[in-house]
């Protein structure tokens, strides 16, 4: 048995056992039964549930983390910077080795934030064409994608 199936049997056993049928009793059930196999990971050593939900949790602060400083930056630059000192271009980043669902998720968090946009997938899953807001430095925006995003849905999707 999965051990995603069951902490959402756990869960719902909580939910049956308080009688609360509401949407807060369910994520407090929930919540409770993933810290209880959280603890009883040592049980299960073949599984990477508890550590792929805790990627999965921190990759959602670090994009919405993401998504602040790129509001911040854009606002900065929109209402400061010149126009002659903005340096909008098209930027290619490698998606080699990433499965499709990983360059969907990837792509869209790009799009998301932002300051960039993906423009296009090549035909082969090999590249993403990028529109970024200040290209100044495409090497760094790549690193920073890397950094940032791929490296996190990485962990949260392979775990």
């Amino acid at each position: 048995m999965s051990l995603s199936y069951l902490n959402v049997g756990l869960a719902l056993l909580w939910v049956l056992l308080t009688g609360q049928a509401t949407l807060s009793a369910l994520a407090i059930g929930y919540g409770m039964a993933f810290m209880l196999l959280a603890l009883m990971q040592p049980l299960f050593p073949e599984s990477r549930y508890v550590m792929r939900v805790v990627a999965g949790l921190k990759f959602a602060g670090l994009l919405s983390w993401e998504l602040l400083v790129a509001n911040v930056q854009i606002a900065r630059a929109v209402l400061w910077q010149r126009k002659e000192n903005l340096w909008p271009n098209f930027v290619t980043y490698d998606v080699t080795g990433l499965r499709p669902g990983e360059i969907f998720l990837l792509s869209h968090c790009i799009s998301l934030t932002p300051g960039t946009t993906t423009v296009e997938v090549s035909d082969d899953f090999r590249t993403l064409v990028l529109h970024v807001f200040d290209a100044r430095d495409p090497e760094a925006v790549r690193l920073g994608i890397d950094r940032r995003l791929k490296e996190p849905i990485l962990a949260f999707t392979r775990g």
